[in-house]
């Protein structure tokens, strides 16, 4: 075996949303706003716009990668990359089937460089652990 034998390499189970998730980095790519937008739920237009425009400001980019795919319930997360010669731009989108059954964009988030889905994540709350409620109270006691 060799070394890319044993590499894991994600199967993508819906080819209709790889080829949604391209074509919209595609669109971005060529500037042309329509063409992406077609791929943006209304609902999601306006915080899509917003996303897009920060995550652009880091351009101008050439080429995408799409680095990570899960499932969450009946929708995915995708993370996106969008690269060029000054820099890089991660966003990570929520998609969701639709109606007829093609995929929209229900939700864009960049994260501006430094920052991870993680970054700002504090600690639980001690109701969310309830075995813990006990011990955090007597900690701070």
């Amino acid at each position: 075996m060799t070394g890319d034998e044993n590499q894991m390499r994600p199967e993508v189970k819906v080819p209709e949303l790889a080829e949604a998730i391209a074509a919209h980095a595609r669109a971005v790519l060529a500037g042309d706003v329509g063409a992406a937008e077609s791929h943006v739920a209304p609902a999601a237009l306006e915080a899509y716009r917003l996303a897009l425009n920060d995550a652009m400001r880091q351009g101008p980019f050439d080429r995408h990668a799409a680095p990570g795919l899960a499932r969450l319930g009946s929708q995915y997360i995708s993370k996106v990359r969008f690269a060029g010669a000054h820099g890089s731009a991660l966003m990570q989108i929520r998609w969701t089937r639709y109606g007829d059954g093609h995929w929209l964009i229900a939700e864009a988030e960049y994260f501006p460089p430094g920052r991870t889905p993680w970054t700002g994540v504090g600690r639980p709350r001690p109701a969310a652990w309830p075995a813990l409620s006990s011990r955090v109270e007597s900690d701070d006691a």
